[in-house]
C-alpha cells in the first residue's frame, strides 16, 4: 500500500511538473513574433502545430523570401492574404497578432503589384498638407483590416539626421525632424487606432544617425546619436498614445558600453521604462538581424532581450532559420536555470494580455462637438468651483456600473446625445450635460470605446473630474446580480489594461459605493443636496472583480 501510495504521489508530481513546463511553454510562446513559409496553410502545417501547442503571441507575414525576391513567402494577392489570415485566426488558439512591415513607400508588404493600393513614403507623406495625409493613412489602415492584418510595425519615428543612412533616410522612412514626426506618426498612429490595429513606433533608441545597416551586420552610433532622437517617443508617452515600441540593434556606448539596444537593460529598462516612464509592449527587432545574430549564439541573445526588458521577440526567419521549439527551448532552458526569471515571463506576458485588451475595444463614440465641451466646462465649474480651460482629467479611479437597460443600442443611443435626455429631471436640474462612460460592455463581454478617458464623463456625483466610468449592460429594474460572467472577465481586463495606462489610478468603486468617498481628497462636489441613492452593480460583481485583481492593489472606498 505504502509503495502504490508512493508511486501515485510520484506520478501526479510528473504529472503537475508536465503541466506546469507546458504552461510555461506557453507563456513564453505568448512572447515571440515569428514569420513562417506558405501563402496557404492547413492543420498539418508547421506553423498551425506551433500556434497551437505553444499558443504564440503573432506571426509576421512578408510578400517575398528574402533569399529568392522571384519567391513568394506569405502575400501574392488581397483574396491570398485574407484566406491566410482567416485561416490563421482559426487556428490560433489564443488572440493573435497578425502583423506586417506597411509603412508606405519602399517598405510595403502590399504591393500594387499584387493587387493592393500604393501608399507613398513617409518623406513624401511629411510634404503633404495634413488632410491629404490622413486620408492616405486612413486608406491604407482599411486595407490592413480588410486583409485581416491587426499589427502594423509602423511608423518609424527616427530622425532624418544623416543623409548618408542608407536604411532609414535613403529608403525615406523618415518624416524629417520632431516636429514632421509628431504630426504625421501621430495621424499615422490614430487611423491604425481606428480600424483597431496595432501600431508599432521603431527603432528605439533611435537609428537615424547611423552609418551602417543593422540588417547585415554590427551598428555603431556611439559618435552620431543625440538625445533629440528620443523626442518622439517622450512626445508619444506623454500623450499616453503607444500601443508597442520596437527596439534597435544599434550600439551606442554612452547608454551602455556593452550591448546594442535590444539586449541592453540600461537601455530598455532604465532609459525606456524609468526615465521615460513606457509602461506598454516592447518588442524586439527581428533577432536573426546580422547585428546581433554574428556576435551572440540564441540562447545569449534570448535571454539579454528578455532580461533587458524587451516582452516580445521577433523572428521572421528571412535571413536564418530557427524553429519554434529551439526558440522556446532555449528561453525555458534559461529560466530553468535561473538566468530568467519566472517574474520576468509573467510580466512580459501581462503586459501583452493588456495589448490584446486594448486592440479588442470597439471604438463606438458619442457626440463630440464643442458643445459637449462646453457643457463638461460648465459642470466644471457649478459642481467643483473650478475654472477650466479643457476638460482633461488625470484618472484616479474607476467605477463600474449598470445600464438598467438590457439593450445595447438603446442604450448607446441614450448615451449618445449631448444633452440629457428627457424624462431624468433631477439631474436635468444639476446640469444639461448628458451622463454618460467612457467605457460600455455589452451583455457578451464586448467592450466599447464611447469617449477618450482622459477627458471627463459625467458617470459618478463627486468623482467625475478624476475617475473612469465602465458602463455594463444589465440591471434592468435595478435587479441585483444580473451580469454576466463575460462581463465579469471583461472589466478584469479593462482595468488591468487602465491601471497600466494610468499607474496613478487608486481606487476601483462600485458605483453604489460612491458616498462612501466623500471624505476622499478625490471628491469635489460642492452641492451638498445632490445625491442619487445607487445600487449597481451589485456586491457581488463587485467581489468577482476585485478578487482577481488584487496584485494591482486597487484601494476600496
Amino acid at each position: 500500500m505504502k509503495y502504490f501510495t508512493l508511486l501515485l504521489l510520484t506520478f501526479l508530481s510528473l504529472n503537475a511538473a508536465v503541466d506546469n513546463d507546458s504552461l510555461l511553454k506557453k507563456e513564453i510562446g505568448h512572447m515571440l513574433v515569428v514569420g513562417f513559409d506558405g501563402a496557404s496553410i492547413d492543420e498539418n502545417s508547421s506553423i498551425v502545430k506551433d500556434l497551437q501547442e505553444y499558443e504564440l503571441g503573432g506571426v509576421i507575414l512578408f510578400d517575398r523570401l528574402y533569399s529568392d525576391k522571384t519567391q513568394t513567402k506569405n502575400i501574392s494577392s488581397p483574396a491570398q492574404l485574407q484566406d491566410l489570415t482567416k485561416q490563421l485566426k482559426s487556428f490560433a488558439a489564443k488572440p493573435l497578432l497578425i502583423s506586417i512591415d506597411q509603412e508606405g513607400g519602399k517598405v510595403a508588404r502590399l504591393k500594387p503589384l499584387y493587387g493592393f493600393e500604393s501608399i507613398p513614403s513617409a518623406q513624401k507623406i511629411a510634404q503633404m498638407p495634413e488632410e491629404e495625409a490622413r486620408a492616405i493613412y486612413k486608406k491604407q489602415a482599411k486595407m490592413l483590416k480588410d486583409n485581416g492584418i491587426n499589427c502594423d510595425f509602423a511608423p518609424v519615428v527616427d530622425l532624418a539626421i544623416e543623409p548618408k543612412n542608407t536604411v532609414i533616410v535613403g529608403l525615406e522612412r523618415s518624416y524629417g525632424d520632431t516636429d514632421a514626426i509628431t504630426k504625421y506618426a501621430g495621424i499615422f498612429m490614430q487611423e491604425l487606432s481606428q480600424q483597431n490595429i496595432i501600431s508599432v513606433l521603431k527603432h528605439f533608441p533611435g537609428h537615424g544617425s547611423s552609418l551602417g545597416d543593422s540588417h547585415a551586420g554590427f551598428v555603431d552610433v556611439s559618435n552620431t546619436w543625440s538625445e533629440k532622437e528620443l523626442e518622439p517617443y517622450k512626445y508619444f508617452i506623454e500623450k499616453n498614445e503607444v500601443d508597442m515600441i520596437m527596439s534597435a540593434h544599434v550600439f551606442n556606448s554612452h547608454l551602455d558600453s556593452k550591448y546594442p539596444a535590444t539586449l541592453s537593460y540600461n537601455t530598455n529598462t532604465k532609459l525606456l521604462r524609468e526615465q521615460l516612464g513606457y509602461r506598454g509592449v516592447l518588442i524586439s527587432d527581428d533577432m536573426q538581424m546580422g547585428a546581433i545574430s554574428q556576435h551572440y549564439s540564441l540562447k545569449e541573445r534570448v535571454a539579454l532581450a528578455i532580461n533587458s526588458g524587451v516582452d516580445m521577440l521577433l523572428f521572421g526567419n528571412q535571413l536564418e532559420g530557427n524553429s519554434v521549439k529551439d526558440i522556446i527551448n532555449a528561453i525555458y532552458e534559461s529560466v530553468q536555470n535561473g538566468e530568467i526569471s519566472k517574474l520576468r515571463i509573467q510580466e512580459a506576458n501581462a503586459r501583452i494580455a493588456n495589448l490584446h485588451t486594448k486592440n479588442a475595444i470597439i471604438q463606438k463614440p458619442i457626440l463630440f462637438s464643442q458643445k459637449r465641451i462646453n457643457l463638461t466646462k460648465e459642470y466644471i465649474k457649478n459642481h467643483y468651483a473650478l475654472d477650466v480651460k479643457n476638460i482633461d482629467i488625470k484618472p484616479k479611479s474607476i467605477v463600474l456600473h449598470w445600464t438598467s437597460i438590457m439593450n445595447f443600442e438603446l442604450c448607446h443611443e441614450r448615451l449618445k446625445a449631448e444633452e440629457i435626455v428627457a424624462g431624468r429631471a433631477y439631474i436635468e436640474k444639476a446640469s444639461l450635460l448628458n451622463v454618460s462612460a467612457h467605457f460600455l460592455v455589452n451583455r457578451d463581454g464586448t467592450i466599447y470605446q464611447l469617449m477618450p478617458e482622459n477627458l471627463m464623463a459625467r458617470h459618478t456625483i463627486g468623482l467625475n473630474y478624476s475617475s473612469i466610468g465602465i458602463e455594463n449592460i444589465g440591471g434592468q429594474d435595478n435587479k441585483e446580480e444580473d451580469l454576466t460572467p463575460e462581463q465579469v472577465e471583461a472589466n478584469i481586463k479593462l482595468i488591468r489594461y487602465l491601471k497600466q495606462k494610468y499607474p496613478n489610478i487608486e481606487y476601483l468603486l462600485g458605483h453604489h459605493e460612491y458616498l462612501k468617498m466623500q471624505d476622499s481628497p478625490l471628491w469635489l462636489e460642492q452641492d451638498k443636496n445632490y445625491r442619487t441613492a445607487k445600487v449597481d452593480p451589485g456586491a457581488a460583481f463587485m467581489a468577482d472583480v476585485r478578487n482577481n485583481i488584487k496584485d494591482l492593489g486597487l484601494k476600496k472606498p
